[in-house]
């Protein structure tokens, strides 16, 4: 009796492994694992492991590392095992859709402005295959349209504007999206604005919030002509991400595509961005598509200390909790590891490229507990190679002994050589020789 339950929970556990070795999927690949692809090799001094990334199952990963270290490298070789189907990296009977969050700073027309590294899966690498995403739809700020240039240079990518349903909206979102919650002072005007919502919610019999009630209740309040500009100011921001004509259809999350969100823009703060990725994640997880992976690109550059950030972070946890019941894969990729620490602790797969941050291995080693050693594990970190990670993944799965126990990563930092991509790189260095 007891065998036979070692026996289940050993095929539970490869089942459910995020990661295992190529014995695991060469033994298992018409049962347990049906699908995989091909992310790195573990060297030893004469042997080589080969790591399949389990794309079967719902995993979230936190990626961290210094800019040029292959954190963006490694978050697309992901996005190919679970977009494209290629015997190039294993087999994929399922593709997932997924959404990716980039944000950043553009400003002169563009001027140094990098698109999303998530783009260039739309684009095959020539030299090693002809294999891509279906599509790549980019969904961008209304009122920044110089972006679209930047990312229409790629073939295959399509750009539209990023509008919301003003039905979708609630009280809250609403709230903050009109930035109340960034000062701990709520100005008059907008503390009149706040009962008229009150009592809009309070008379919705649907739960539904009426923009254009919202709207005509405002003209019957007095404003003095100072609160008038501010809300003036408060609502074209709203309204410009807003399809008040509900005329626009809705974005189409389909299995094998990505759609980016890429909201920089000089006049989207930080703040705005997160609660808008928020709510286009709802969005996102309301879509019918079965196998859905949520990727936050350079999540350094918006997971700042406000409160759109706690609004995306709150969220971000909630669907990591409840991702095998959603079949969510999530990737955080960050150059900070001290950037949303709580969601560490909640990744199947930590993956850390090379650092020099004492204060970032703090951040890490509170929720790693194979960072024991700090001199030797600080050392090992500055040493690794662009492309090279130290893998923590305690439910990976590494090889099955003669009795049908398995061997698994459990209190061990995996040191990983992250493979080449299929799709075009459009993150390399550029040298000056």
């Amino acid at each position: 009796m007891n065998s036979q339950k070692s026996l289940d929970v050993a095929k539970r556990d490869i089942e459910h492994a995020p990661l295992l070795s190529q014995s695991l999927v060469m033994q298992h690949a018409r049962d347990l694992v049906p699908q995989f692809g091909f992310l790195g090799s573990i060297h030893a001094e004469d042997s080589e492991m080969k790591i399949f990334q389990n794309t079967n199952v719902p995993f979230s990963t936190f990626i961290c590392g210094v800019q040029g270290s292959g954190k963006s490298h490694t978050t697309a070789c992901m996005l190919e095992n679970a977009l494209i189907a290629t015997p190039h990296l294993g087999r994929l009977q399922a593709p997932v859709s997924a959404l990716v969050f980039s944000y950043g700073e553009f400003s002169n027309g563009g001027s140094g402005f990098d698109v999303s590294e998530a783009a260039y899966l739309a684009a095959a690498n020539a030299s090693v295959s002809t294999h891509r995403v279906k599509k790549v739809t980019v969904l961008t700020s209304p009122s920044n349209p110089a972006i679209a240039k930047f990312y229409r240079a790629i073939p295959g990518v399509e750009v539209i504007p990023f509008k919301l349903k003003a039905r979708t909206l609630d009280i809250g979102t609403l709230l903050t999206l009109m930035a109340v919650n960034e000062k701990s002072e709520v100005p008059l005007y907008m503390a009149k604005v706040e009962s008229i919502l009150r009592t809009i919610a309070t008379e919705s019999e649907d739960g539904l919030f009426d923009y254009n009630l919202f709207k005509e209740r405002l003209t019957m309040e007095y404003f003095d002509p100072k609160q008038t500009a501010m809300l003036q100011m408060r609502l074209g921001l709203l309204e410009s991400f807003l399809d008040t004509t509900n005329l626009l259809p809705e974005p189409k999350y389909r299995p094998g595509e990505i759609t980016i969100i890429d909201l920089s823009d000089p006049f989207v703060t930080p703040n705005t961005a997160c609660i808008l990725f928020k709510l286009g994640m709802e969005r996102f997880m309301q879509s019918r598509v079965q196998g859905k992976m949520v990727v936050l690109d350079e999540a350094h550059k918006y997971m700042l200390n406000t409160p759109g950030s706690k609004i995306l972070n709150d969220y971000l946890v909630t669907l990591i909790r409840l991702q095998r019941h959603k079949g969510a894969r999530v990737i955080i990729s960050t150059q900070e590891p001290t950037v949303s620490t709580n969601l560490i602790a909640l990744c199947s797969v930590t993956v850390i490229h090379c650092f020099t941050s004492p204060a970032w291995y703090a951040a890490l080693k509170k929720h790693i507990s194979a960072m024991d050693d700090d001199r030797q594990m600080m050392h090992q970190i500055e040493g690794l190679e662009t492309g090279e990670a130290l893998v923590y993944s305690p439910n990976a799965v590494l090889s099955k002994n003669d009795d049908g126990s398995l061997e698994k990563a459990t209190g061990r930092l995996l040191r990983l050589d992250i493979r080449k991509r299929i799709t075009r790189d459009g993150g390399e260095s550029i040298m000056a020789v």
